[in-house]
């Protein structure tokens, strides 16, 4: 009997001090981790306002881009709606300067204005005034066109003033997008480095540590009391063990089977201490991971505040940019539509020189139907002026012959005047040419 309990007491202290073991070791990796949580609770906060400021710095790029997109995108329609509007200006520009290269000059219109000129001008070399102020030596068989009287120079001058124009507002567009690009790789940078955040910050910090701790709570406990079971194990046989040593004779009548059950489950209880050190073992690892995890996250955290915080004064660069691009473009675009009128007026004006060569045409035909009437009327006039005349003179010479000799000469000298005779004469004549029946039907 003694030498059972001998050998129970001896199961029972190995396993007590294993026990003590595994319980020390447990106390030591909750004393170590009760650090890591420590750590964990202090920096999550500044992690998570960092991060919150990060995302708000990031929101602000995202606008910037937004911004500079919308920027380009009304750049692009601008320039679309010019290249649109300029090809419709040059494609009636074109046909109304074709219409003017068809129209010729009638040679009877042409004809009269250079034989005004050799008239006007001494010098035989001297040049003929157009209507457009442009001198140009002409012959008079000449065939002359409404195009030959236009500033074809001022005209393509002003065309490639407006192509200019629109050529530098189509490098506003190309500087836009270039700075849309600049900001989309800064933003690609940025989102980088937020995805490679190997932690959920939207997960509790102090969930996760109380989820941790209430495990390593519970465990603790458990293998508090397996503990304690362990020690009153040791105490019950070692009491066992010193009676039968102190009464021999009473060691015959001892009962040691609840003994014998409770040592044969002192494995299971280790393994369960086991379990118990295994697990707040591994839960201490999570805590150690997620402090490293934390710290390290902290840092490259904090790193990459200060970037986008260096990254402020080139954020400010770029947005000196979009309004520097902003405010060349309004200057261009006011050009750009000032030249652009002036080609739909330079393009009207073309179209009123055509129609008015037309009344040209039929004006001078009216005034030569003027000068006709004028001429028929004052022939009328002046035929009977004539006769009014003729009449008269017949009543004077009658008079003379009736009564002339007897009325001395002295007596009334004026009666030998001359009957009052009237002349039409034009104040000025006309120079306007003789306009072909022809020439005015298509004028008309």
């Amino acid at each position: 009997m003694e030498q059972k309990l001998i050998e129970l007491t001896s199961l029972s202290k190995k396993a007590l001090s294993f026990g003590e073991t595994l319980c020390s070791k447990a106390d030591a990796l909750i004393k170590d981790c009760k650090t890591d949580i420590d750590n964990v609770e202090i920096i999550y906060p500044k992690l998570r306002f960092l991060w919150y400021e990060l995302q708000v710095q990031a929101k602000s790029l995202d606008r910037l881009k937004e911004f500079a997109i919308n920027q380009t995108n009304s750049l692009k329609l601008y320039n679309s709606n010019k290249e649109k509007q300029l090809a419709a200006i040059y494609e009636e520009l074109d046909k109304v300067l074709n219409s003017l290269r068809n129209k010729i000059v009638n040679p009877a219109i042409r004809k009269s204005a250079l034989t005004l000129d050799d008239e006007l001008v001494d010098n035989p070399d001297a040049t003929t005034k157009g209507i457009d102020g442009e001198r140009t030596e002409r012959e008079e068989n000449d065939k002359v066109s409404l195009y030959d009287y236009i500033d074809e120079i001022s005209m393509q001058e002003l065309k490639h003033k407006t192509q200019e124009e629109v050529a530098n507002i189509q490098q506003f567009q190309s500087v836009s997008s270039n700075i849309v690009s600049q900001i989309s790789a800064h933003i690609s940078h940025f989102r980088t480095l937020f995805n490679n955040c190997p932690i959920d910050l939207e997960e509790s910090s102090i969930a996760f540590i109380q989820e941790k701790s209430s495990i390593h709570e519970q465990e603790t406990k458990v293998m508090a009391e397996s503990l304690l079971s362990l020690a009153r194990h040791d105490e019950q046989v070692s009491a066992a063990l010193k009676s039968c040593q102190s009464n021999a004779e009473m060691s015959l009548h001892l009962d040691i089977s609840v003994l014998e059950k409770d040592t044969r489950e002192l494995p299971t209880v280790i393994e369960e201490l086991k379990e118990s050190l295994q697990i707040i073992k591994s839960t201490s690892e999570e805590i150690s991971v997620r402090s490293q995890v934390y710290n390290a996250s902290y840092n490259e955290t904090v790193k990459l505040f200060d970037e986008l915080d260096a990254f402020g004064n080139k954020m400010e660069e770029i947005v000196a940019a979009i309004k520097a691009n902003e405010a060349d473009f309004e200057k261009g675009r006011i050009i750009v539509d000032r030249f652009i009128d002036e080609l739909w007026n330079l393009i009207g004006w073309y179209e009123e020189f055509s129609k008015s060569y037309d009344y040209l045409i039929i004006e001078i035909d009216r005034r030569h139907r003027v000068v006709e009437q004028h001429s028929k009327l004052a022939d009328e006039f002046y035929a009977k002026l004539e006769s009014l005349y003729l009449e008269e003179t017949q009543q004077r010479n009658l008079f003379f012959q009736m009564h002339g000799q007897y009325i001395p000469m002295d007596l009334c000298p004026p009666i030998q005047e001359q009957p009052i005779r009237y002349e039409i004469i034009p104040q000025t004549t006309t120079r306007l040419p003789i306009i072909p029946p022809k020439a005015l039907t298509e004028a008309s």
